[in-house]
């Protein structure tokens, strides 16, 4: 140990650093006068010159010299190993450092990946809940639409029946055109009626309505669906990727544009999706409800308004008939006469009203062909037929309303030569055969359901 400190101090001292100097530092070296002072100076000679000698070796290298070499290559080699040893301990530390935020980063990032998808499955799971409410609530519609729109076309087949019966019983004449309750009940039928339908076109307007509400909520739901199941695609393959699998790869250079949308204004939408849902469920609810209440209630009314004015038809009926028989007693001998005159007028009115549903028919087809699009509206054969069709029936049934005409003015001048009395009893058999025949038949036919 005190050789190791004699080197160490030898290794700081003048011969050391003259050892390791430059070419171009180094002083002339000591003359060996100098370093051996009892020696000869002789001196050294060099190779190809003349003499005994061919070559005289140099002089050897001082111990001192041979110590301060040794320690200074020591001390290089202490300092060189103690920095190797510090910069694989800053490397260690560098490397386990970056180790640590890299796994930091990638579970803050895996973290992340799962709450967003979290977020996600149950803003959609909140959207499909909606979006099925919304097909229940549009299969509810459009059913109440069907029945609506059926209950308002077939609230027109008793509105016909009940002009139809007024028609018909606008044919009293004389003392028998009265204005009885049968009379008062058929127009209030018609005023009901027609007030009936007009609510139910305006509920089939409000269904219809709220129907294209529904349809535009549930076509934005399923748009915002369609958008969350192709985000949870993207972040469930995202978080399911690893740092060696094959998908990923280093993008030089890689510049990604920030996304325009903030979370706020995601969650803001679907909220507001969420809200339009729930309150078009609401309306629909109320809706649907009071479509219910308004069928049942008109069809309930409808029923006791018709069963009403057939009361007040048979009560007349039965009036009339009591006073024909009255007549009848007295008039006996008038009724062959009468029979044969009444059964010609019968046959010409149901001459009459056998052409009224060909009319009917040739009507309605032209009417329907009127709603052709566009170019195909042309005035083609069809048209032309059934518009000879009309005519012809028109024209018939003018006839046959002459002839029926003329039949009771034949009636009338038969009547006028004979008593009032069978006068009255002709009047009250044809308001019999008006109310009771035809009036109590176009009825029956008549139906009030709730659809």
């Amino acid at each position: 140990m005190a050789l190791l400190a004699r080197d160490r101090r030898v290794s700081r001292s003048e011969y050391t650093r003259d050892y390791y100097r430059t070419s171009s530092s180094i002083t002339t070296p000591t003359p060996a006068s100098q370093e051996h002072p009892h020696a000869p100076a002789v001196p050294p000679r060099r190779p190809g010159q003349g003499g005994s000698d061919a070559w005289v070796p140099p002089p050897p290298i001082n111990p001192a010299v041979w110590r301060a070499s040794h320690s200074a290559k020591l001390h290089d080699s202490y300092a060189d190993a103690s920095h190797a040893q510090r910069t694989r301990a800053e490397n260690r530390r560098l490397c386990e450092e970056a180790e640590r935020l890299t796994a930091k980063h990638r579970q803050e990032v895996e973290r992340r990946l799962t709450d967003r998808v979290f977020d996600v499955s149950f803003w959609r799971e909140e959207l499909g809940a909606r979006h099925a409410a919304m097909e229940q609530d549009a299969a509810a519609l459009t059913t109440l639409r069907e029945r609506l729109s059926k209950a308002h076309q077939l609230y027109l087949q008793p509105l016909e029946v009940a002009h139809q019966c007024i028609q018909i019983r606008s044919g009293r004449v004389g003392v028998e055109e009265v204005e009885d309750e049968a009379s008062a009940a058929l127009r209030q039928e018609v005023q009901e009626l027609l007030r009936c339908r007009d609510v139910l076109a305006r509920t089939l307007a409000d269904a219809d309505h709220q129907f294209r509400r529904v349809l535009a909520s549930r076509y934005h739901l399923e748009k915002n669906l369609q958008d969350k199941d192709a985000a949870l695609r993207v972040d469930e393959a995202t978080t399911n990727l690893t740092p060696t699998a094959p998908p990923t790869a280093i993008i030089p250079r890689q510049a990604v544009d920030p996304s325009p949308i903030s979370v706020e204004w995601w969650r803001e939408t679907g909220v507001k999706l969420l809200h339009r849902a729930d309150d078009e469920h609401q309306l629909s609810a109320q809706i649907l409800a009071l479509a219910e209440d308004i069928l049942v209630a008109t069809s309930r009314h409808l029923r006791e308004r018709l069963e009403h004015t057939d009361h007040c038809l048979q009560a007349r009926i039965l009036d009339t008939r009591h006073a024909k028989t009255l007549l009848e007693e007295q008039h006996a001998k008038l009724v062959e006469e009468e029979r044969q005159l009444e059964q010609s007028l019968v046959e010409v009115e149901d001459q009459l009203e056998a052409k009224r549903g060909p009319l009917a028919l040739a009507q309605t087809r032209l009417h329907t062909r009127t709603r052709r699009p566009n170019m195909e509206r042309t005035r083609d054969e069809v048209e032309a037929a059934l518009l000879r069709e009309v005519q012809e029936l028109e024209l018939t049934i003018s006839r046959l309303t002459s002839a029926a005409e003329m039949s009771r003015d034949h009636l009338q001048r038969l009547r006028s030569t004979k008593v009032s009395l069978e006068h009255d009893i002709n009047l009250k058999a044809k308001t019999l055969l008006l109310d009771e025949v035809k009036v109590v038949a176009l009825r029956n036919t008549v139906k009030i359901d709730t659809y």
